[in-house]
């Protein structure tokens, strides 16, 4: 039986890089992701990618709604678990991170990835969602 989880993904683009990370979880498998994580219960998936937001960059960042726009949804099987199909709400954020990115208990390291860069195993929401929707709106080239 199929279980649906419902996940969200921020990403940030500055300079023509995209944000990229790697997560205690996504260690495991060695891929780099988004920043985000899942949807807890009684979030929203506003609340659910803000919160991974401040877990995930810290450092006093300051972001809110009006920072975040709705770009994708899509629905895929898990990497980790065939069984569990994830429900990806996807984000581009609209403000520039104006702090130091460093690791914490949650996000072993962070990358601005450049198109083409081919030592970085992006996780399939990363290489078959969201690069192809940057390339065509432009945001990436």
């Amino acid at each position: 039986m199929e279980k649906l989880k419902r996940v969200v993904s921020v990403a940030f683009v500055e300079n023509d890089k995209l944000l990229i990370v790697k997560s205690q979880r996504s260690s495991t498998t060695n891929s780099w992701t988004l920043v985000g994580g899942g949807v807890e219960t009684g979030e929203t998936e506003i609340t659910a990618a803000l919160r991974e937001v401040n877990e995930e960059i810290g450092q006093g960042f300051e972001f809110c709604e009006e920072d975040l726009l709705p770009i994708l949804c899509f629905k895929e099987a898990a990497q980790s678990d065939s069984e569990v199909i994830i429900e990806m709400n996807m984000f581009l954020a609209t403000k520039k991170i104006h702090v130091s990115l460093i690791p914490n208990d949650e996000i072993l390291d962070y990358h601005w990835y450049s198109i083409g860069e081919v030592e970085y195993n992006l996780s399939s929401s990363i290489r078959d969602h969201f690069l192809p929707y940057a390339i065509e709106k432009g945001l990436l080239r």
